[in-house]
Formats: C-alpha cells, structure tokens, sequence
C-alpha cells in the first residue's frame, strides 16, 4: 500500500507544483496535508519499513480525487468553448439553415450546451 501512496503523491506533486523539486514537494505536500514533513518525506520516497496508516491513506486518496475533478472541470470547459466555436461557424455560414437542427439538439439536451 505504500507504493500506491507513492505514487499518488509523486503524480499529484508533479502536476500542482511542476517547477518544484522534489525537496520543495515534500514541504508543500506536508503542508497541504497537514502532516509532518519527516513523515510525508518518508512516504514520498518509499522509505524501508514504512507503513501508510488508514487515515493517511484516506487523505492520499482525497488529493487523487481533487486531481480528477479538476481535469473533469478542465475537459468540461474546453468542451463548452469547442461547441461554441462550432455553433458560431454554423450560423456564421447560414443561420437559418441550421437553426432547427441546433434549436432540436438543445431541447434534446434539456437546454445545455
């Protein structure tokens, strides 16, 4: 389980703090998870005879989530702003010949984009 939490915490430092090294990861990350730096250091290089309690594996978890729901919110918005790109192209062609089609589409999507 160690492992895991390894490289949960090496992947999540990477993409928050991708200029750091890895000496000024271990200090954000131990300040990000409330914990101590020795203890984060250890579990960030995998140190021998290292075990990762439940609680700490719980807050582990929690920064993969937040890492996700973040890159969820990222596809989101560059889909968002792709469909109004394509839709501005379609009517900038000949609005009145796409409007049903686009007026159908958003009543079958309940009025989302």
């Amino acid at each position: 389980m160690s492992d895991t939490a390894q490289i949960i915490l090496r992947d999540y430092a990477v993409h928050r703090w991708p200029s750091l090294n890895h000496k000024g990861r271990i200090a954000r990350l131990a300040g990000h998870l409330q914990m101590g730096h020795r203890r984060i250091r250890s579990l960030y290089q995998n140190e021998f005879g290292v075990r990762v309690r439940a609680d700490e594996m719980a807050a582990i978890e929690a920064l993969r989530q937040s890492k996700i729901e973040e890159a969820n919110r990222n596809d989101l918005q560059d889909l968002q702003a792709r469909i109004a790109r394509l839709e501005a192209a379609l009517f900038a062609s000949d609005e009145e010949f796409h409007h049903d089609q686009v007026e159908g589409l958003r009543e079958a999507t309940g009025g989302r984009r």
